[in-house]
Parts: C-alpha cells; structure tokens; sequence
C-alpha cells in the first residue's frame, strides 16, 4: 500500500513539474494569436479557482491539527499539498488562456498573472518544504502563511480585474451608478443623458480595468472606437451601427447585449440610442438645440422624468399578478409591464390614439392591486376617465401629458392616497383647478409645461403649497445672458479647396457678426478680423473663428483647417498595408482630394499600427515642389496620435531615392478632443518624379495616456504637395 501512495505522488508531482514548465512558458509568450477554441478554455478559470483558494486557506488549520507528525499524518499532508499545487498550476493555466482575450486592464492583469503564478510555484515548493520540515514547525508555519497571504493578494488583483478595482475592498463601496440631472437647456444630450445610461447599464463589463470584447465605454472615443468586432456605431447609421444591432436581438441571443441576466436597455433607451446616432452622435448636442417637434426631445423627456420609481419586492405589501393574466391584457395599444423583473408592481402605457377606448382602461382593474403607474400621455382621454382610476389605490405615478382633460375632475384623485407624480403638461388645466390637488397629502410633484398655469401661478402654488414640486419647465431669465451658437461654414463637408475658391461663414442670428483669424490667435469681440464677405487663402490655413452681438454672450471658438490642391500627384501605391478595419478605398484615398472627419475613422481614412504608414508618389508631369502636408488624425482618446517621426525621400525613380526631409510632430501632453492636425514637411525644393513617405507612428504610448505602452495608430486621409 506504501509504495503505492508513493507511486501516486510521484505521478502527480512528475505532472506538477512538466505543468509549471507549460506555464512558464505560456507566461513568457504572446497569446494572442492562439485559436478561439483556446481561449474558450479560459472560462474555465473562475469555475477552477475556488478549489485552490479552499485547500490554501484550509493549509494552516490543518497544520495545526496534525501537529504529531504521524507517517499516517505526513502522508494525508504530503496528498493535499501535491493536489493544491495541482489545481493551483491548472487555474493559472486556464487564466493564462482567458487573459489572451486581452478584455482587461494590462496592469492589473500583470500583476495577477505574477501572483498566481508564484502562487502555484510555492504550493508546489511546500510539498518539498514539509518533507524537510518535520521538526522545523516554525519554518513551516511561516511557509503557509507566506503562500495564503500570496494568494489573497494575487486574489485581490483577480477580483479587481472582473469586478472592479474595489472588489476586495472591506470599506464601504461606492455606488457607481448614475442619477440623471434634471432636465434644463443646458442638458448636453451625451454627458447627462447617454453616459448616465451607458454607466447603470454597460461600463459594468466595458470600463478601463474590464473590457469585455475589447470594448471601453468610459468615454466617447474609446465607444467610437468600439472592440473586437468593429466599430460600436456609425455616424448618422444606427442601422448599421453595431452596439444598436446588439441590443435588438432577442434576449436568448448570444450577442445580445446587455446580456441575459443583467439589467436592460428600455426600448426608449435604444431609441434614444439610435436617434443620438442619426443625429451624427454630436457630443456637444444640448437640449436647447432639439426641435420642439423632435421625437428625440419627447424619449429625453420620457426617460429622464418619467423614470420609474425603484421599489423593491419587500416595499409592496401586495403579490405578483399571474403571467397568464398579464398576457391576455397584453396587445399593440396597451402594454403591461412590470418595474422591474423582482417586483410585483406593473406600468400600464397605452399606444396609438386612434384605438384608445376607456374600455381599455377598465380591463385593468383586474390588476388594479398591482399597478402604480398609469400613462395615458397623448390619448384622447377625456374627464370621464377618473371615476375608473378610483380602482388604482396603489397607483403612484399618473401620466396625463397631452390629453383632452379639462381639469374639472381632478378632485376624484382624492381616492389615490398613493399618488405622488402627476404629469398635466398640454393639457387646458388651470390654477383654479389644481387647488384640490395641492391639498392631496401624497402628491410630492405636479408637472405643467404648456399648460394653462403660468409663471406667477406656478411661484403662486410653489407658495401656498410648499410641500409639491409644481413644475412648469424652463422659464428663462430676462436679465441672463444667453451665448451665441458658434459660427460655421456655408460648406461644412468642403475643406480642401481649389486656388482662388472662396470660404465662406455663417452664423443662424440675424445681425450677429463673426470675428475671426488666421494667424492662429484666438479672436475675440474687439480683435480679429471681421468677417463682411467670402474670401480666399493662399494656401494651408486654420481659420479660428467667433460670433459676438449686442445683448449676447460671445460664442466659443469654431475652427476650421482648409487645404489648398497643390501638385497632384498621378497615382499613389501603398507600401504597407494599413490595418484591415480602416482601409478606405486604398492608396487613392490619399489623393482623392476627399477629407475624412475625426470623428469617424472608418471613412476616407487609411489606419495603421502594426506597420508604419508607408506610401509611394508618381507624377508623370512633375513640377517644382517644397513641401509636403498629411492631413492627420488626432483622437488620443481612441489611441490616434501624430506620427512620431515623417521622412520624405524624393527621386527620379524608386532605385534613386533620397532624403528631402523630415519633421518630428508635437506629440500631446495629456488626452484632448477629436480634430485634424495638418502637419507639414519642409522639402529640399526640387521637381521628384517619384517620392516615398513614411509616417512612423509612437511606438509607446506615454504613461499619462490609459493604453500606456501599447503602439499608437496613426491615421491618414490625404496628402498635399505644394
């Protein structure tokens, strides 16, 4: 039996050995190229985990407990170290093969991936240390202690990786989800509205530390960006944007994202998505700028203030209504839903005016226990409707907007002792009318836009009725100074232009007057050049540019780059190739005259980063030229940079090229907004036949940047020679 207990060790410790080499090894090694069947096996690393971390931690009560040092004792000892050094060494492996995936923060996963390792190695080194151990129990004791407190911290790393940087933390955590702000003309559409969604529904799984898919929804260059699979949208095409296209398939689907078991996008929040999208995802968008008539104004609103209030299962005293009765009241005029997927209480929304009946309404009473909000906004729902919400007693929200009451019947709410919000905006309701409502004890706030109270009724009711939030929305300051929209082009998508083609400016106020420069100072209402009439440039010019007007505050800046056609070259052949995703419609795309935006590198921009970019310039008429500008982009926020380095060489053919010069771009100190940076070669003057370019991109990222040490991408979509 002896030498069989020793046979089975030695088999396991030979594996322990021949294992920790694999490891070593794959530690060492990029991954990155191994098949996805591979990298499948990685998931099996949480499963795996908890095995090691179980027998680790149970290695000091057990050295307690068998203190006699019994050959029975040291054998059952020498067992449970051979196999904790095993799982330990699997787990390490399978994490190896998870991190390949590259879905998380380097430095964390750096410092995990060395841990667990060295974990693994001194599980392994303990089963040597307790044969030499025997009578050496402080050495011993010492030992596992090192390797527990290793393993919690290699732990700590791992849980921050998955779970964020917190994870492990004993402190009180901070939640990490997002209030919306109320509603104001300033509300910036992507900051108040599309982050706040993004952070209670997505960067979860899609943050700095965690990017599962590649994807880093922290900020808005890193979400263009997108992840594996491609871009997450694109401008002005939500139906072909791939973050929208997720989120539509059905919730069973593998790609549906969120995923199955995490909280939802609502179908106002997806159709917020795709409006942003249609509307060229314009970060500095504001609430003021949307058309009163604009559905997406109205899904701002919907989302922002009608938000369901958050009630747990444990808050209501009533139980769920059955499925099968929510089903049969379910149709495509009115929709029955619950808070949320705990709760027993139910939303009831009604759709398309034309079918709207009160017999719809009535039907509800059979789940009359179980809803607390009723939204009725835009149906032809008239006085007669409140003698059947008396049958709501645990209605909480009461959504109006745009029907046909009068307000006559308002007092039939008294019977709602749960009412809190009541939303009256289009509606004839006057003052006189909501007095009954300001003596309801339950009711917190009462919403008016457009309706027949105003501004010096609203501050009359806030007065009386302090207790209620009479809202009546925004009410402008006649003593404020609003500031001017900023100037823009006639032609926004025109900037490349021919010699002695005109630019001109507009701004939409009537009298407003533009200032602008373009010597690179910033203009201001007093200095600047003013702008009376189109005019042309001489050749490469940033123009800066300004609205001011009498009873204004001055705009921010536009700044807008033109580029002049200057020697065109006849074809244009790429020496190394760009990056699959961002190849534009090849080596033309470098001299189409057509300009690519920042903000949407899929178009007319050429992408590199594993290679340099690299290209080759023939003119079979060639003239005298100076100097070479490549139009390139800055996104340092999507890990877009100026080249490091630009060196031209010019010739007669390719066999006799030299060098005519070359130019280190200013590199950026810290992340800064999307533009385009022309960036301009001084050329020994001289007519070239044929001229090569190559734009040498960082090869490190600086460590103030949150890809540090990764390559950069460079970006090109046109060069000029002149």
């Amino acid at each position: 039996m002896m030498k069989k207990n020793q046979l089975h060790i030695q088999i396991i410790g030979s594996l322990l050995m021949l294992l920790q080499a694999l490891m070593i090894v794959m530690s060492l090694v990029s991954l990155q190229g191994i098949p996805l069947w591979l990298q499948q096996l990685g998931h099996l690393h949480p499963v795996l985990l908890h095995l090691p971390i179980s027998f680790i931690i149970l290695l000091l009560p057990l050295s307690i407990i068998f203190k006699k040092g019994t050959e029975q004792e040291r054998l059952l000892i020498s067992y449970f170290l051979h196999y904790t050094a095993l799982f330990a060494t699997i787990t390490a492996l399978m994490g190896l093969l998870s991190a390949a995936s590259n879905e998380y923060d380097p430095d964390l996963l750096t410092k995990h991936k060395w841990l667990s390792i060295a974990t693994a190695v001194l599980s392994h080194a303990l089963v040597y240390i307790h044969q030499i151990s025997l009578h050496k129990r402080t050495a011993w004791i010492s030992s596992v202690t090192a390797t527990v407190m290793l393993m919690f911290v290699g732990s700590h790393f791992g849980g921050s990786l998955t779970h964020g940087e917190d994870y492990l933390s004993f402190g009180e955590k901070e939640n990490k989800s997002k209030e919306f702000k109320p509603i104001t003309d300033s509300t910036v559409v992507y900051n108040d509205v599309v982050q706040t969604i993004l952070i209670n529904k997505c960067i979860e799984c899609h943050n700095e530390q965690k990017q599962k898919g590649g994807l880093d929804l922290t900020s808005f260059a890193s979400f263009q960006k997108g992840g594996k699979t491609g871009n997450a949208f694109i401008i002005g095409d939500p139906e072909q944007s791939l973050f929208i296209q997720r989120a539509l398939l059905t919730i069973d689907d593998r790609k549906h994202m969120p995923p199955k078991g995490k909280l939802q996008l609502t179908s106002e929040e997806i159709f917020l998505f795709k409006e942003w999208t249609r509307k060229k995802a314009d970060t500095l968008l504001t609430f003021h700028q949307i058309d009163q008539a604009d559905t997406l104004r109205s899904i701002i609103e919907k989302i922002v203030n009608t938000k369901s209030i958050e009630k747990t299962v444990n808050q209501y005293p009533f139980s769920k209504a059955s499925d099968d009765k929510i089903q049969s009241l379910n149709s495509p005029f009115r929709r029955i839903m619950p808070v949320d997927i705990h709760s027993p209480a139910l939303v009831v929304k009604f759709y398309l005016k034309e079918k709207f009946s009160i017999q719809l309404l009535e039907e509800c009473s059979a789940i009359a226990k179980q809803v607390i909000e009723i939204n009725l906004s835009s149906m032809p729902a008239d006085d007669g409707i409140f003698k059947h919400l008396s049958k709501f007693e645990n209605l909480e929200k009461l959504n109006l907007n745009g029907t046909l009451i009068s307000g006559k019947e308002l007092s039939a709410l008294k019977s709602n002792k749960k009412l809190e919000s009541i939303y009256l905006a289009n509606t004839s309701v006057g003052k006189n009318d909501l007095e009954v409502i300001g003596k309801l004890p339950s009711v917190k706030s009462v919403y008016l836009w457009n309706s027949k109270v105003t501004d010096k009724e609203a501050v009359a009711l806030n007065q009386k009725y302090n207790q209620i939030k009479w809202d009546i929305g925004y009410v402008p300051d006649e003593k404020e100074l609003l500031k001017l929209t900023p100037p823009s082009t006639v032609n926004a998508e025109k900037m490349i232009l021919d010699p002695g083609e005109l630019v001109q400016l507009k701004h939409p106020l009537p009298g407003a007057q533009i200032r602008y420069t373009i010597d690179g100072s910033a203009p201001d209402s007093m200095n600047g050049l003013l702008y009376s009439k189109p005019f042309s440039i001489s050749g490469l010019t940033q123009i800066n540019a300004i609205a001011v007007s009498n009873g204004w505050l001055s705009s921010n800046p536009s700044t807008f780059t033109y580029f002049l056609k200057g020697a065109k070259a006849d074809s244009a052949v790429i020496i190394n190739k760009p990056a699959d995703r961002y190849r534009a419609n090849g080596s033309i795309a470098l001299i189409d005259f057509n300009k690519g935006t920042p903000t949407n590198l899929n178009l007319n921009w050429l992408g590199f980063r594993d290679e340099t970019m690299k290209a080759a310039f023939h003119f079979s008429h060639p003239i005298q030229i100076k100097q070479a500008v490549l139009s390139i982009a800055d996104n340092t926020g999507a890990y877009v940079f100026p080249p490091q380095k630009i060196i031209v060489k010019g010739g007669n053919s390719k066999s006799s090229l030299r060098v005519i010069g070359t130019v280190s771009p200013v590199q950026p100190i810290q992340q800064r907004n999307a533009g385009i940076i022309p960036v301009t070669v001084q050329l020994a003057p001289g007519i070239y036949p044929y001229v090569e370019i190559e734009a040498i991109n960082v090869q490190r990222l600086p460590n103030w940047h949150p890809g540090k040490k990764e390559k950069a991408w460079v970006f090109v979509d046109e060069v000029f020679f002149y």
